[in-house]
């Protein structure tokens, strides 16, 4: 068949993780404290660690049927699936979406520990799961990310060396639970780790670990979500404005789901500070922020008329840091048929542009080589 999309914004959240993800990987010292789903007498089946309740729904228990009715309405799936969590469902829902890969993120807000050796066992053991069993199946289309302990910077370098050994095309970076702010000097082994891999830092708008999204009451719930797209922003120019890309030149940084069309100001903002601004001595860059942003930093979006429109324009400064995601299995995303929001985002556009965005761009940020039959 033919391919006409990368997906570079997938996602497996808790809730579809099986049972033994943490169970079958951590030391007998670690099980009772580890992830694990019990049986909760009114929530139902719930995910549980640390002696807490996540109270998020485990479909692998009593929420199955629910959970796959409510994110797969229309798909036909069996008793006990958990489809972004089985290789071979990943495959046959992408060959339905007319995508050839896709990029794995995991869930917005990560596992809150406190203790941080479990944590560091935790992320250990989920990333094994990631990268032996589902990017193991079809390494050239399951991109699924490792996720880096970012509550405790000086574990990063080790686990980001660990994963780039088995093979990882990608990691993710919680920008929410750094344990220092992105601009401080502990991250540089980080940074410089994954240039020289060339494999990119993936971030994710989210929030940090534990917090609960708002209530939907007196509008705080609509609010929230309205600015999602920019809880990025900061990070984003700390990324540049730290030197990080100024010092590792063929670093990629990406930034998924925060959508576009709200970018040319940010980025002409961060060069205006330029202009107006004292420069900083200790972190001297030698181009624009927008020169960055086009060498190093890709963004994703899902439907974004505003964005996609904006694309084609020199002045916009997006055209070559912009790649598609699907949002797969979320309600508020473009699977499985994408045609109908491509058509209305990119009708007209110049098809080797489109191919750039929806396809190709994403195809050489994480090395992946087939699909372009």
């Amino acid at each position: 068949m033919r391919y006409e999309y990368i997906s570079a914004d997938n996602h497996l959240d808790s809730r579809w993780l099986p049972r033994n993800v943490w169970q079958d990987r951590v030391a007998a010292k670690f099980k009772d404290l580890a992830p694990r789903i019990v049986d909760h007498p009114e929530k139902g089946s719930i995910w549980q660690w640390e002696g807490g309740t996540l109270g998020m729904p485990a479909a692998d228990g009593s929420h199955n049927k629910t959970l796959q009715e409510k994110f797969f309405p229309g798909i036909k799936l069996n008793p006990g699936d958990l489809p972004p969590a089985q290789p071979r469902l990943i495959i046959e829902h992408m060959d339905m979406a007319k995508c050839y890969a896709g990029v794995i993120y995991n869930d917005t807000r990560k596992w809150l520990v406190k203790d941080p050796e479990l944590l560091l066992t935790i992320y250990r053991a989920y990333n094994d799961f990631l990268i032996d069993e589902l990017c193991a199946y079809s390494p050239d289309r399951i991109i699924a990310l490792p996720v880096l302990p970012t509550a405790l910077p000086e574990a990063c370098p080790a686990e980001l060396a660990r994963v780039i050994k088995k093979g990882a095309k990608g990691v993710e970076f919680g920008m929410f639970d750094v344990g220092q702010p992105v601009y401080e000097p502990v991250w540089e082994p980080v940074w410089k780790m994954a240039a020289e891999a060339g494999i990119p830092i993936c971030c994710h708008i989210g929030d940090k670990a534990g917090t609960p999204y708002p209530p939907n009451k007196f509008g705080s719930s609509l609010a929230h979500f309205s600015v999602t797209p920019f809880v990025l922003a900061r990070p984003m120019a700390q990324f540049v404005f730290c030197g990080a890309l100024e010092r590792n030149p063929t670093l990629n940084v990406s930034f998924a789901e925060c959508r576009i069309g709200w970018l040319p100001f940010f980025i002409s903002w961060m060069d205006r500070q330029v202009h107006e601004r004292p420069a900083d001595p200790t972190a001297k860059l030698s181009m624009l922020p927008s020169e960055y942003i086009k060498r190093n930093v890709t963004f994703t979006f899902e439907e974004d008329l505003i964005g996609a429109r904006l694309i084609p324009h020199e002045w916009a400064m997006i055209k070559d840091c912009v790649v598609w995601g699907s949002d797969y299995p979320h309600e508020q995303g473009a699977w499985p048929d994408a045609d109908a929001a491509m058509e209305k985002m990119f009708g007209g556009l110049d098809p080797k542009l489109k191919r750039e965005i929806v396809f190709d761009h994403a195809a050489r940020i994480f090395h992946i080589q087939g699909g372009r039959a």
